[in-house]
């Protein structure tokens, strides 16, 4: 399996911001992530193209789609996954995205990297995905993978959310 795992001291934005701060502000831990996840499939979703931790609006942004092949855009309340904006539109799932079991296989195997912290995950139309947070030191992880790469005999998704992670 071809994965490249960077570790990059996370860069404050400003005079006044700290790395511990960027860690927590802008990411979610694995619990948080599963909850919000959860709600995203009681939405609709089976196969996703981005998920994306907007801290400034308080937003968790998800792409993808429904079984039915409609494109789904929509954002949802860090808190507490209130639905806050939606866009649809009729589309043709492409192959490349991630089922809702791949998703979860690329996550706990971010996790097991050593990430504590989800701040993005994006795949492309060539299938590689890119998944971003923080360590428990709160340096910046970025983890790049391959969709073909994901196996269910490697991983073991059952843990994703449960290794004592607070809120």
């Amino acid at each position: 399996m071809k994965t490249h795992l960077w570790m990059l001291p996370a860069v404050a934005l400003g005079s006044s911001m700290s790395a511990g701060a960027l860690a927590s502000d802008a990411t979610l831990s694995y619990g948080q992530l599963k909850t919000l996840l959860d709600s995203a499939e009681r939405y609709g979703f089976n196969r996703y193209e981005k998920l994306d931790v907007d801290s400034e609006d308080n937003r968790f942004e998800i792409e993808g789609w429904r079984d039915d092949g409609w494109e789904l855009d929509v954002s949802m309340a860090l808190d507490d996954g209130t639905l806050m904006r939606e866009s649809q539109r009729r589309s043709t799932t492409p192959d490349w995205s991630l089922t809702g079991d791949e998703l979860q296989q690329a996550l706990a195997l971010a996790q097991n990297r050593g990430m504590q912290r989800f701040a993005e995950l994006e795949v492309d139309s060539d299938g590689h995905i890119e998944i971003e947070g923080y360590n428990a030191q709160r340096h910046e992880l970025d983890l790049d993978l391959h969709r073909d790469d994901l196996s269910t005999d490697n991983l073991d998704v059952s843990d994703l959310g449960n290794q004592g992670e607070s809120g």
